[in-house]
C-alpha cells in the first residue's frame, strides 16, 4: 500500500475506531506488576453457569485494582465487576465493567454523579474490550485500537478528576457483539445497575446517572437510551451525551462505499453476522464478500480498516445486484439502527456531530434527533461546522462535559 494511503486510513481508523464465585466475593487481586491476561485467557471473565436465577445487573464476581494498574492512573478506587446481562438475542450472559470512584470527597451539589462512559469498542475480539485496554501493559497487535484506548483512558481519568464516579462497560459482552444494538443496550444499562448495587463503591441511590459515548460508543449510548424505558425503567437517567452516532447503518454503508475507508464494509458485515447469526448475512454476500468478512472476523476495527480493501464499493460484496442495498438486508440493518429501533430517551439528550463527517452522514443524526423530538424527548442538536469524524471526537468533548455537568447539578 502506498505510504500516503496508509497514513490517511490509519488516521481514520484511530478516529473511528466453571466454578461460580459467590456473589460479592472477590476474585484474585490484581496488581500493577501482574501481567494483564487477555479476557479469553482470564478466568475472571468466564460467565458462571445458572445465570437464569440472577437478576439482570447482578454482580457475580469482582476484583480490586490499584489505580496504578490503569494506563492513565486516576485518583480513584478501582474495581472490575463481572455482572449478569443479556446478549443480542436476549439470552443471559455475563460481561465486565470497570468502576472508578474518586478518592476525594464529593463537594458538588446533591450526590456524586455516576457516569456510564461507552468507548468505541468496535471489536470482534475480547482484546478490543475496554476493561482490557484501560489497563497498563495491555499492548495489543492492533496499534489503532491502542491509540483509541489512549484517548478513552484520558477521558475516564478526566471524569474522575471532575469528581464523577465512572463505570466503563464491556457492552459487547463475551461474544464481542459489535453492531449488536440490543446487547449494547443491555450491557450499558446492566452496568449501571451493577455499579449502583455494588456496596463497596457506595454509589448513592439518588446519584444522578449519565450516559456518554462517541462513534461506536455513541451507538451503544443511543441504544441504551432508547431501550432504557422498557429494559431498565427503574434507572432515572439525568443526562445523555451521544456524539458521532452511527444512527443509520444503511446510510453509513452507502457513505463509505468507494471511499478509502471502505474496509469498514467487510468489517461491518462480519460484525452483523456475528451478532445476528439467525439473519444469515452470508446469503447476501458473494464469495469475495464472505472471504473478506472472514479475514477480519476476529479482531478490532482499527487494524481491519487500515488493511482495507480501500476504494471498494458495496456492490463488490453483493451476492446479487441490490442484495446489500435494498430488500430484506436493508430492512434488517434499519431495524437495528437507532433511526429504526424505536424507543424514546427519558432524559435530556445532547446529539453532537461534525458537518464534514466522512464516515457517518450528519443527515442520519439529524433524522434521529428529529425522531426523538417527535416522540417528546428533550433534545439539543449541536452541529460543528467543518469537523470530520475523528476531529469531532475531541472537538465535541467540551460541550458534552458542559451538558453533563449542568444536568448533574440540577435537583432530581
Amino acid at each position: 500500500m502506498p505510504t500516503r494511503l496508509r497514513t490517511v486510513t490509519l488516521a481514520a481508523a484511530l478516529a473511528v475506531t466453571a466454578l461460580v464465585t459467590p456473589v460479592l466475593s472477590p476474585a484474585a487481586p490484581a496488581s500493577a506488576t501482574t501481567e494483564v491476561l487477555a479476557p479469553d485467557d482470564d478466568p475472571f471473565y468466564r460467565p458462571p453457569s445458572r445465570l437464569d436465577s440472577r437478576p439482570d445487573g447482578a454482580v457475580l464476581r469482582w476484583r480490586r485494582l490499584p489505580s496504578s494498574a490503569l494506563a492513565v492512573p486516576a485518583p480513584a478506587h478501582v474495581w472490575q465487576l463481572l455482572y449478569k446481562t443479556r446478549d443480542n438475542a436476549g439470552k443471559p450472559t455475563a460481561t465486565a465493567g470497570t468502576l472508578l470512584v474518586p478518592t476525594a470527597r464529593w463537594t458538588g451539589p446533591g450526590e456524586r454523579p455516576l457516569l456510564s462512559y461507552q468507548t468505541p469498542e468496535d471489536g470482534l475480539a475480547t482484546t478490543c474490550a475496554p476493561s482490557y485496554l484501560l489497563r497498563a501493559g495491555s499492548v495489543t497487535y492492533d496499534a489503532p485500537s491502542e491509540a483509541q484506548a489512549r484517548f478513552d483512558r484520558g477521558q475516564v481519568a478526566d471524569a474522575v478528576h471532575r469528581g464523577w464516579a465512572v463505570v466503563v462497560p464491556d457492552y459487547e459482552g463475551p461474544k464481542s457483539e459489535f453492531l449488536g444494538t440490543e446487547a449494547a443496550a443491555h450491557g450499558v444499562l446492566d452496568g449501571l445497575r451493577a455499579a449502583r448495587s455494588f456496596p463497596l463503591a457506595r454509589v448513592h441511590r439518588d446519584a444522578p446517572l449519565g450516559l456518554w459515548g462517541y462513534s461506536g460508543g455513541g451507538l451503544a449510548t443511543a441504544s441504551a437510551a432508547q431501550r432504557q424505558a422498557r429494559y431498565a425503567p427503574e434507572l432515572e437517567i439525568s443526562a445523555i451525551a451521544q456524539g458521532g452516532v452511527p444512527a443509520d447503518v444503511n446510510a453509513a454503508l452507502a457513505t463509505i462505499s468507494g471511499q478509502v475507508f471502505s474496509g469498514w464494509i467487510p468489517f461491518g458485515l462480519a460484525a452483523l453476522r456475528n451478532a445476528n447469526p439467525k439473519a444469515d448475512v452470508d446469503r447476501y454476500l458473494n464469495a469475495y464478500g464472505r472471504t473478506s468478512a472472514d479475514k477480519v472476523a476476529h479482531g478490532c476495527a482499527g487494524a481491519a480498516i487500515v488493511a482495507g480493501p480501500h476504494l471498494a464499493t458495496i456492490q463488490q460484496f453483493e451476492a446479487a445486484p441490490g442484495s446489500l442495498t435494498s430488500g430484506s438486508f436493508r430492512d434488517f440493518a434499519h431495524r437495528l439502527s437507532p433511526v429504526g429501533m424505536g424507543g424514546t430517551p427519558t432524559a435530556p439528550v445532547l446529539v453532537y456531530h461534525g458537518t464534514a463527517d466522512e464516515l457517518l452522514p450528519i443527515s442520519a443524526a439529524r433524522e434521529l434527533a428529529a425522531q426523538y423530538r417527535a416522540r417528546g424527548a428533550d433534545v439539543v442538536m449541536v452541529e460543528h461546522e467543518g469537523q470530520a469524524h475523528g476531529d469531532e471526537q475531541s472537538f465535541g468533548v467540551a460541550g458534552a462535559v458542559a451538558f453533563l455537568r449542568e444536568r448533574f447539578s440540577q435537583p432530581r
